[in-house]
């Protein structure tokens, strides 16, 4: 909000309607009427649940079928691989068409010899503003990630890049600010389950 807008909400008077916020019998029942719910029967502590930590056994609504485990996990003697030998093989080979690829598959090209990585580095190492790693790539028919693996950013470029993002971020607010911070926070929890 700018400060003339500011202002003007500062000197206009309130209006009684305004000061108000309850909610009313119309709308404070409809939000509240799923708080009241009472819980399941299978979930309520009662003189025979165990005392301890225990596992809740809760099966899924509709019936397994046969086709649930592999019988490659099955006992020999187990019921259930009679089930899946009568079951039809028509549901058991039943193949649905996979969805369409994202983009084209392609034949990977190892054709760069150490020459060219040589020459790679040595363009990257004398303008590394012109010849970048997308540049590179274009100009090798490679991907940037591999140029990224042959050659390194040299210190000056590493610095100058980080120069030029630490002004773009100096003009971020503090939302912006505080949204990115999260982002990373969740970002370094990806590893593993220690992360947040």
């Amino acid at each position: 909000m700018n400060s003339f807008t500011h202002t003007l909400r500062q000197s206009l008077p309130l209006a009684p309607a305004q000061r108000s916020f309850v909610r009313h019998e119309s709308s404070a029942r409809r939000h509240t009427k799923m708080l009241r719910l009472h819980p399941h029967p299978s979930m309520i502590l009662n003189a025979n649940s165990p005392r301890a930590d225990h596992i809740v056994y809760n099966p899924p609504s509709s019936a397994p079928t046969p086709l649930i485990t592999p019988t490659l996990f099955l006992p020999k003697d187990d019921p259930r691989r009679r089930l899946f030998a009568k079951a039809t093989p028509a549901a058991a080979e039943q193949v649905k068409p996979l969805p369409p690829p994202l983009r084209e598959p392609y034949e990977k090209s190892y054709h760069l010899t150490l020459a060219d990585c040589k020459n790679i580095r040595s363009l990257r190492n004398t303008d590394p503003a012109r010849w970048h790693r997308t540049a590179l790539a274009k100009e090798f028919n490679c991907s940037s990630l591999f140029v990224g693996m042959v050659c390194q950013a040299s210190e000056e470029r590493l610095a100058q890049m980080a120069l030029k993002a630490g002004k773009v971020k100096s003009r971020w607010g503090p939302k912006r600010t505080v949204a990115r911070e999260e982002r990373q926070k969740r970002r370094a929890g990806w590893g593993g389950a220690d992360g947040l």
